[in-house]
């Protein structure tokens, strides 16, 4: 886009309330140096400007176009372009494939095929956007109002009404921009594109963007993680995706849906996920002011208590330490502050400080070569002189330019005048300590997965797993279920299927005591809700008490647990099967599951397992395949990660075996997409390796 000098508006009007006349009055008034020329079947002066009746009859040549005309009219206007060698398009014009009718399918095709049958290069943005902005170029090629300043932010967005929002947000916010994209329906170009043209941009440093779907989630983990090394990648993602909604199957399924998708994404690609459009901006304006935090080892400078507890919190919560300050720096600061302030972490001034407190304790920081980020925290005391510490504090940040400094002056009114100086000097103030800790940790480069696995499939497994689910469909029974887990080494009790329960006493006998007893039953999905399991059975008295007792129990709640058509109902009164299955002592419960996304393909999830699943809640996913090291990973972000440490006196469980089985689970998902979803559940985990009790695999043919 550096190349810009003429720009056509094909739809310009001479009606101010009409977009194109927006457009090119934007074009005209705003800083654009180039040639703008105005496109218009009537042939009327528009602003002064003669316009022309078509594209061709512009007697130069012309970089960039912009249609804003009815939708039908575009592929013909598109192809106009195409032989004027017009090398970008920006297609404002709505009514193709967002009205989810066949005509604006057809008309969005029929863009597609113009560019395909003339093998055309040039590069199409939209249909359906708000158009983009060059702030440094002049160049407001949108009916956005205003440009924004200039600044080293590329900002992507699928809505134009979002970055219309964000644009007007950031002018109170002092935040500037390399570029804006508004990139509607993305028929052309998708958001990884744009991620390499902002990755080529020498003035974009950061890249933020808002996106309501992704169209290959693998392409744009790649894309990100490449990108991210070099220029930090804020992602703001809405929508919630059907498979969340219709996953029903598993408690995988029950638990994931988009936003698990992607933060599984984020977590392997390295990218900053924002949660909210006030998250996403102050990531933005952080990432694009400070430089990188190189340790988790920062300071708060503080004029009051409770606000350096709270800061306190959030920096343990964010995985941020408070180190002391070197004896010897520590010592040096104690005879610059009155003997009631406080020179442990945080550094708390007191009260009644002026600026010469801040500035003492701001030089200890800059000083002290363990310490690598500062937050500064404010409150306006009737002394506070708010201005004076505001510019102690950029005073600060020109003399340690590689240090970074959050800030958040709390109040209203009384601390404008310094949030003013802050902004001017590239500093942001925080609302809150809790949001300028969260804003330093944000600065710790956001790293990618450090390995990942080689996806090469295993051929010979492969062809085994597929023999073992070719022609299945639903839910596998515990028989083939167990050959599938077996086969990528995943522990399983030794258990067999018995139809009557002399047969169950003799697989008891030869698996010995004591056995688990189990409904076999490919339409049930939650054995426990049905009365259809029974453990520690001792004996063979044990053993035929509980195959009539699980059989009387799943036969009283039939109706309700079956899930197969009324037309079906003598397949239901068929008896149901009894897995037979070795009884192991407890050990922490845990799940190993996973399903097929729509977007990035296979999910891994773990969690803690058994009955409380959904109940807690307590789970994290990863986009599959992946290795050890990630898995470990995983296992690490869970609350219940202390059980497997050993809490209490219990010994330490295997957690090489868990992660194994995580990257056993990851690989299998791989190798079959036909799994579309899989629960093992639970999975018991000892000091000696694990064991995988139950496991329900659904399949998809």
């Amino acid at each position: 886009m550096q190349n810009i000098h003429s720009i056509a508006i094909v739809g310009a009007s001479s009606s101010p309330h009409k977009v194109g006349h927006m457009i090119f009055k934007n074009l005209l008034t705003q800083g654009f140096p180039g040639d703008v020329y105005a496109v218009n079947t009537k042939g009327e002066e528009i602003l002064g400007k003669k316009s022309y009746a078509t594209i061709a009859e512009i007697p130069k040549a012309v970089d960039m176009a912009v249609i804003v005309t009815p939708a039908p009219t575009v592929p013909g206007i598109l192809e106009e372009c195409i032989a004027k060698d017009v090398q970008t398009v920006i297609i404002i014009s709505a009514g193709f494939s967002e009205t989810h009718t066949e005509e604006g399918k057809r008309l969005e095709e029929q863009l597609c095929s113009k560019l395909k049958a003339h093998d055309s290069t040039m590069r199409v943005i939209g249909p359906n956007c708000l158009g983009i902005l060059i702030p440094r170029l002049g160049l407001n090629a949108s009916f956005a109002k205003d440009l924004p300043k200039p600044g080293s932010i590329a900002l992507i967005s699928q809505s134009g009404a979002m970055a219309v929002a964000l644009i007007d947000q950031s002018i109170s916010l002092d935040i500037g921009y390399a570029s804006i994209w508004s990139i509607g329906n993305k028929t052309f170009l998708d958001e990884c594109d744009y991620l390499a043209m902002c990755e080529a941009d020498p003035n974009t440093t950061v890249i933020g963007l808002y996106l309501e779907q992704i169209n290959d989630g693998r392409k744009f983990m790649e894309a990100a993680r490449r990108i991210g090394k070099t220029k930090p990648v804020v992602l703001l993602k809405s929508g919630v995706s059907e498979a969340g909604k219709k996953a029903a199957a598993s408690h995988t399924g029950a638990l994931a849906g988009s936003s698990a998708a992607i933060d599984a994404a984020c977590a392997q690609a390295g990218i900053h996920r924002a949660a909210t459009a006030e998250e996403f901006l102050m990531l933005l304006q952080i990432l694009s002011t400070q430089p990188a935090l190189r340790t988790r080892n920062v300071a708060i400078i503080t004029n009051a208590g409770g606000p350096g507890i709270l800061a306190s919190d959030a920096a343990e919560a964010a995985g941020l330490h408070l180190p002391p300050l070197q004896s010897s720096i520590g010592d040096r600061l104690k005879s610059s502050l009155p003997s009631s302030a406080s020179i442990g972490n945080p550094i708390d001034v007191i009260g009644d400080a002026l600026s010469d407190r801040y500035v003492a304790a701001l030089d200890a920081v800059g000083d002290d070569p363990g310490i690598d980020g500062v937050v500064v925290l404010l409150t306006p005391q009737v002394m506070t002189p708010v201005r004076e510490v505001a510019l102690a504090i950029t005073d600060f940040h020109k003399r340690f330019p590689l240090m970074p400094v959050t800030v958040s002056f709390m109040g209203g009114a009384s601390v404008e005048d310094g949030k003013t100086i802050l902004r001017a000097g590239g500093i942001p103030s925080l609302e809150n300590p809790e949001d300028a800790v969260r804003a330093m940790a944000a600065l710790l480069p956001a790293k990618a997965s450090a390995t990942r696995s080689k996806e090469r499939i295993a051929s010979r497994r492969q062809k085994q797993a597929h023999a073992i689910l070719d022609g299945k469909s639903g839910l596998l029974s515990e028989d083939d279920a167990g050959r599938l887990l077996r086969l990528y080494q995943l522990s399983v009790p030794a258990g067999r299927v018995a139809d009557t329960a002399e047969e169950a006493v003799q697989f008891a006998d030869s698996i010995g005591y004591p056995v688990i007893a189990k409904i076999s039953a490919p339409q049930i999905l939650h054995k426990t809700d049905v009365g259809g399991v029974k453990g520690n059975l001792q004996n063979a008295d044990d053993v035929r008490t509980a195959f009539e007792v699980i059989r009387t129990n799943v036969a009283a709640s039939r109706t309700s647990v079956l899930h197969s058509p009324p037309s079906e109902t003598s397949a239901k009164a068929e008896p149901c099967a009894i897995l037979i299955q070795q009884h192991l002592p407890p050990g922490n419960e845990f799940i190993v599951g996973g399903l097929q996304d729509p977007a990035f393909g296979p999910m891994v999830m773990v969690g803690l397992g058994g009955i409380y699943t959904e109940l807690f809640r307590d789970t994290t996913f990863r986009i599959a395949p992946m290795d050890e090291h990630e898995a470990y990973r995983m296992l690490t972000e869970l609350k219940s990660w202390k059980l497997l440490l050993g809490m209490r006196g219990k010994a330490r469980s295997d957690i090489d075996a868990l992660a194994r089985a995580i990257v056993a689970v990851s690989q299998m998902l791989h190798e079959c997409p036909q799994i579309t979803e899989l629960d093992c559940n639970p999975v018991l985990v000892s000091d000696e390796g694990i064991s995988v009790l139950d496991a329900k695999v659904v399949v998809q043919p």
